[in-house]
C-alpha cells in the first residue's frame, strides 16, 4: 500500500443519485464531462440503461469509470462486459479501467486486487467480487450470473456480433433492484437491429449524446469557460466531418445543431448517414444519404465534361482478366483526367490477349500496372510481368494498401475511383458509364472493426460485394473493374503492393501446380519468346 494512501470514508459513495459522480470526482479525481455525469447518474437510478451516442463525447471512458465505481462501492459485486468489437472494448474500456484501478489502489487503505489480462481479462478483489471481460462469441457466458450486485455492460451493442441472444442472456442476470444492465451504441442503421427495440421500450432508460454537445466542442465555441479534456472531440473535427460527409460549407455550430435534431422544426433528412450516426447521435432518417464511393451525379458529370489535363502518356494502367462465359478481358489506362479502355476482348485466349495488351502499352514509358492475378488471371499476369517491370499482381479481395482505412482492395479501389471522378475525371466508354451508374446506386460502405489491423485494431470501410453488383448488372462489371484498378495503381500509397498484390511474379508454393499446367506452359513459352526479343 502506498504511504500516501488516504483514509477515505466510502459511505458517501454508496447511496443517492450522485454516488458514482461523487466517487469519480472525489476519489478517482477525474474531471467529468456532462455526458459522463449523465451516464453515472443513470447507472445509479435505472435498472436498464441504453446510451445512443455519436463519436467522441467520452462515453467509453465514462463506461470505464462506471465499472470501477460500481465494482468498488458495491460489496461482493460482479461486473461483466462484452462488446460487438471485442478488441476495441479491451482497448477503449478495459485498459482505462486498469489505469483507474491502479490509481485507486494507491489512494485507498485496502488492497483491491490485481488485473489479469490472460484469457478473459479479469480484475478480482475477492472470489465473489470481480470484474470480467466476456467474449461476444458465446452469449451464454452472460447468462445466469448472480451476485449481491450485478452490472452487465454491452458496448458497441449495434454491431453485427450482438444479437437478441446476448440481450436475453444478459437480462437473465438482472434479478433485483441492485442489478444493472447498460448498453452503449451508435444509432442503429435499421429497425431490425436489437438495439432499436430497446430504444423504443419503456423498460429501458434512454440517453442520447451528440458530438455537437461534447465538452471540447463547447470550449472551442466559447460556450463554456473550461479547460479541454484529452480524448474528447473538438469543434475543428466536427466541422471537418460536416464538410467532408455532407459536401457543404460548415453552417456554424448552432445551425448544425438545429438541422441535426429530430425534435427541431429545422431538422434535415438529406444529410449523409455518417453525420447522423457518428456526430448527431441519432438514427438516420429514411432520406439520409448512404455512404457511397461515388454518386450518380459524379458519374454523369464524368460522362459529360471534357478533361482539363490529358497527357500523352498513361500514368497507370490495368487489366481485368476474363473468366469463362461472356466475360471480357479489359485494359484500362489513366491519362490524367481521362480514363480510357484501349483494349477489350471476350473469351479466355489469354496468350493472344497478352500479346495484344503488350502491343497496346509497350510504346509508353513504364508505369504502375495492376493486373488481375486471381485464378485464371494469374497466367496473363505472369506474361505481362515478363515484359513490364512494374506489373502489380492485384487481388480485389486481398488486403488494401491502406490497411487502417479499408477492409480490402475492392473497397479501397472504388473509393479512389470515386475520388478521381469527383476531382474532374472523365470517361467516354458507354458501357463503362452504364456500369458506373448501376454501381452508384448499389455500392455502399459499412464500417467494420478489425482487430488484426494495427496495434489496437482499426475501424475500416467494407463495401457492398462485387457479387451483389454483378447480380444488379446481370453480368460481370469488367469495365468498371479495369477502371478502378487503373486508378488504384496510380493512387494507392504510391502503388505499393500489399501481401496480396505484389510487383512482378511471386514464387510461392501455391503456384507450382499452375506452372506445370497447360496454360502455365503457354506462359513459359510466351516469356521465352519475350526474352528473345518478341515484339509486334
Amino acid at each position: 500500500m502506498s504511504s500516501d494512501a488516504a483514509d477515505i470514508d466510502l459511505s458517501r459513495y454508496t447511496d443517492g443519485r450522485d454516488r458514482y459522480v461523487n466517487f469519480a470526482e472525489e476519489v478517482l479525481d477525474i474531471r467529468l464531462t456532462e455526458q459522463q455525469r449523465r451516464l453515472l447518474r443513470a447507472l445509479a437510478e435505472h435498472r436498464r440503461v441504453i446510451i445512443m451516442s455519436g463519436n467522441g463525447p467520452g462515453k467509453s471512458f465514462g463506461i470505464a469509470i462506471a465499472k470501477v465505481a460500481f465494482l468498488v462501492t458495491n460489496l461482493n459485486s460482479t461486473v461483466l462486459g462484452t462488446s460487438g468489437s471485442y478488441s476495441q472494448y479491451v482497448d477503449a474500456v478495459w485498459r482505462p479501467m486498469k489505469q483507474l484501478h491502479a490509481q485507486l489502489n494507491a489512494r485507498l487503505p485496502v488492497d483491491l486486487g490485481t488485473p489479469n489480462d490472460g484469457g478473459q481479462p479479469t480484475l478480482e478483489i475477492e472470489d465473489d467480487w470481480f470484474a470480467k471481460v466476456v467474449s461476444p462469441r458465446d452469449p451464454g457466458d452472460l447468462e445466469g450470473r448472480h451476485a449481491e450486485s450485478m452490472l452487465v455492460i454491452i458496448e458497441e451493442a449495434d454491431k453485427a456480433y450482438i444479437t437478441e441472444e446476448h440481450f436475453d442472456s444478459a437480462g437473465s442476470s438482472i434479478t433485483d433492484g441492485n442489478d444493472r444492465m447498460v448498453a452503449i451504441c451508435n444509432p442503429p442503421e435499421d429497425e431490425a437491429n436489437p438495439v432499436y427495440q430497446r430504444l423504443e421500450s419503456d423498460r429501458w432508460h434512454t440517453i442520447q449524446f451528440s458530438s455537437l454537445e461534447a465538452h471540447n466542442v463547447m470550449v472551442d465555441a466559447g460556450e463554456i469557460d473550461a479547460e479541454k479534456i484529452p480524448g474528447v472531440v473538438g469543434l475543428e473535427m466536427v466541422r471537418e466531418d460536416w464538410e467532408a460527409w455532407n459536401d457543404e460549407p460548415w453552417p456554424g455550430l448552432e445551425e448544425a445543431r438545429r438541422v441535426s435534431d429530430p425534435d427541431s422544426e429545422d431538422f434535415r433528412e438529406d444529410l449523409d448517414a455518417r453525420w447522423y450516426r457518428r456526430r448527431a447521435g441519432v438514427v438516420p432518417p429514411a432520406g439520409a444519404r448512404a455512404h457511397r464511393p461515388f454518386t450518380k451525379s459524379d458519374v454523369e458529370a464524368a460522362w459529360e465534361r471534357e478533361p482539363e489535363y490529358y497527357p500523352a502518356q498513361p500514368e497507370a494502367w490495368s487489366v481485368d482478366v476474363a473468366r469463362a462465359g461472356g466475360d471480357e478481358t479489359v485494359a484500362g489506362a489513366v491519362f490524367g483526367d481521362m480514363l480510357e479502355l484501349p483494349y477489350r476482348s471476350q473469351g479466355t485466349e489469354h496468350v493472344e490477349q497478352a500479346e495484344r495488351i503488350t502491343q497496346t502499352f509497350e510504346s509508353y514509358d513504364d508505369g504502375p500496372a495492376a493486373v488481375d492475378a486471381v485464378g485464371e488471371g494469374s497466367g496473363l499476369a505472369d506474361m505481362l510481368a515478363a515484359r513490364f517491370p512494374e506489373v502489380i499482381r492485384f487481388n480485389a479481395g486481398g488486403e488494401p494498401s491502406d490497411t487502417k482505412s479499408f477492409y480490402d482492395a475492392w473497397a479501397e479501389g472504388l473509393h479512389l475511383l470515386g475520388k478521381w471522378l469527383q476531382e474532374g475525371g472523365c470517361i467516354d466508354d458507354r458501357k463503362l458509364y452504364e456500369e458506373l451508374l448501376v454501381a452508384a446506386r448499389t455500392l455502399e460502405f459499412e464500417e467494420r472493426h478489425l482487430a488484426s489491423r494495427g496495434h489496437s485494431g482499426s475501424k475500416v470501410l467494407k463495401l457492398t460485394s462485387k457479387s451483389e453488383l454483378k447480380k444488379q448488372l446481370g453480368h460481370s462489371p469488367d469495365r468498371l473493374d479495369a477502371a478502378y484498378m487503373a486508378v488504384w495503381a496510380r493512387d494507392a500509397e504510391a502503388g505499393v503492393p500489399s501481401a496480396t498484390a505484389s510487383l512482378g511474379g511471386d514464387n510461392d508454393d501455391a503456384r507450382n501446380e499452375f506452372k506445370n499446367s497447360e496454360i502455365g506452359q503457354a506462359v513459359a513459352e510466351f516469356q521465352e519468346r519475350n526474352r528473345k526479343g518478341f515484339r509486334r
